[in-house]
């Protein structure tokens, strides 16, 4: 049997736990806003990101709920939930968003020019081989041409060759 001081001890436990659960929820949907400032997305895209991070949401908190309170929804762990999420919010999540999505911006530009420098003679060649490839292809249209119209003549040859004999 637990005396008074385990009991408080497991209420504050359970309050910490939904304390922190509420921040990494908020967390997690930091990820989803810095994806999408670093990758543009349309009304129906943002909306299914949405409703799949709630789903994901109801069965964290139903899933710890369960664990730590045998599935009772105990008021104040909701307001944990609440406490947690809004103090991060009005706290830490702006910067949060704000630096992290910077970082990996300007990481994503490096990896870019990186990436641009490695691949410029590569690209210079295709460009190259590109050009006289057209150059071929010109000149084998014209070769097209020539063989046409000397199987053009050859047939007729041929064929007034047929009809005199």
């Amino acid at each position: 049997m637990m005396t008074v001081s385990e009991n408080i001890f497991h209420e504050l436990d359970f309050f910490a736990v939904s304390f922190a659960l509420g921040i990494l929820l908020v967390l997690v949907y930091d990820c989803l806003r810095i994806l999408r400032r670093l990758v543009r997305h349309g009304v129906v895209w943002i909306s299914l990101e949405d409703l799949c991070y709630w789903i994901f949401t109801a069965f964290v908190i139903f899933a710890m709920l369960y664990q730590k309170n045998d599935g009772l929804i105990r008021g104040f762990s909701i307001g944990g939930i609440v406490l947690g999420m809004l103090l991060y919010n009005q706290l830490i999540s702006r910067y949060t968003v704000k630096y992290i999505t910077r970082a990996l911006k300007k990481a994503i530009r490096f990896v870019q020019k990186v990436t641009n420098f490695i691949l410029a003679p590569f690209r210079k060649a295709a460009k190259k081989a590109s050009n006289k490839c057209s150059i071929l292809a010109g000149k084998g249209r014209k070769f097209k041409k020539y063989l046409n119209k000397r199987l053009k003549r050859a047939g007729k040859l041929i064929k007034i060759g047929i009809s005199k004999k």
